[in-house]
């Protein structure tokens, strides 16, 4: 059985190529997929948030166009009622929900997991290392369960549980630390739970091949650089604040590990898989010219965001490219 976290489920949602190269590698190695009831729960709340800021600024752009164009070459109402609007996002949750939920198996949180999760966070033990997070220690515990009845391969071989996840709070100190000392238990020494960072590591694990390549290459593109952006934008505790643009230059990154981008190919689909930390000067807006007519340039702020992007190309194509943030530090944080 391979659990999945939330940062790592949104990057094979059910109908995507990333997922239908994944579900291959994974049935050919006897295991299905999984996640818990509290991840279920996160990533529909993630997507209801992402389509109703989509359709806002839907129907805002729509609302812009009319404004320029003359009256007899305007667009179609767009001020459908927010009644309707609600309605339509209600449909499409409930339908993304039911595709999540035929697409992977969902583990229910035990009340006895609870219960320690919430230990775990009051005694600041790993992943709950600030206080806070008893939901990433319930899915912890969650998939630490599935170990006592695990699936068997075609020879009757007990199987693994494979818990993937990308979050700093799992790991130990140190840069290239492995899982917390505090999160070792009888399962992971005895390999009946393999804790894994990535899709893509989780396919390395069952034997796919992968190749290396350019990370710099990639993340210099200006596609990657928006996708990074995007997840700033959406990460910063300022949601209220119009961060306008990527000045060039003001992007530089330093790669985990040996720096290199993890690549997996087949059926017509390639998934690269790139780690680091990425300084992003964040900008807010233009401060007024000044007497002389000279711009002051913007303001703004730096940003170090760690984190781990899955770019997908289907057919040569490119069809997606999702960054996850695992920590955003402030200047004054």
């Amino acid at each position: 059985m391979i659990v999945l976290d939330s940062n790592q489920l949104r990057f094979v949602l059910p109908h995507s190529p990333a997922l239908r190269l994944f579900s291959a590698v994974a049935e050919r190695a006897g295991h299905t997929f999984a996640t818990t009831d509290t991840v279920i729960r996160e990533v529909v709340r993630q997507r209801r948030e992402e389509l109703e800021g989509a359709l806002a600024a839907f129907v805002k752009s729509k609302r812009e166009v009319n404004r320029l164009l003359s009256p007899g070459k305007r667009m179609s109402a767009v001020n459908f009622p927010d009644r309707l609007r609600a309605l339509k996002i209600k449909e499409a949750i409930a339908e993304f929900e039911d595709d999540v939920r035929d697409t992977f198996q969902v583990l229910a949180t035990a009340p006895e997991d609870a219960v320690v999760a919430l230990e775990m966070e009051a005694d600041q033990r790993p992943p709950c290392n600030n206080g806070t997070r008893a939901r990433d220690a319930v899915i912890w515990l969650t998939a630490a369960r599935a170990c006592r009845s695990p699936e068997s391969d075609a020879s009757s071989r007990p199987l693994p549980v494979i818990f993937v996840y990308q979050d700093k709070d799992f790991r130990g100190p140190g840069k290239a630390a492995g899982l917390a000392p505090e999160l070792v238990n009888e399962d992971t020494e005895a390999g009946r739970l393999l804790v894994l960072p990535t899709v893509l590591a989780a396919m390395d694990a069952l034997g796919y091949p992968q190749k290396f390549a350019d990370a710099e290459e990639i993340t210099a593109g200006e596609g990657f650089q928006q996708a990074l952006l995007d997840a700033v934008i959406r990460s910063t505790p300022f949601p209220s604040r119009q961060l306008a643009q990527i000045e060039e230059g003001d992007v530089t990154v330093r790669f985990n590990g040996d720096g290199k981008a993890r690549q997996c190919l087949g059926d017509g689909t390639k998934l690269t898989s790139i780690a680091g930390t990425w300084s992003v000067r964040v900008v807010t807006e233009r401060p007024p010219r000044r007497p002389d007519g000279q711009g002051r340039g913007y303001r703004g702020f730096p940003m170090a965001v760690e984190g781990a992007a899955l770019m997908v190309e289907d057919r040569g194509l490119p069809t997606a490219i999702d960054f996850v943030p695992q920590s955003v530090h402030l200047p004054w944080a």
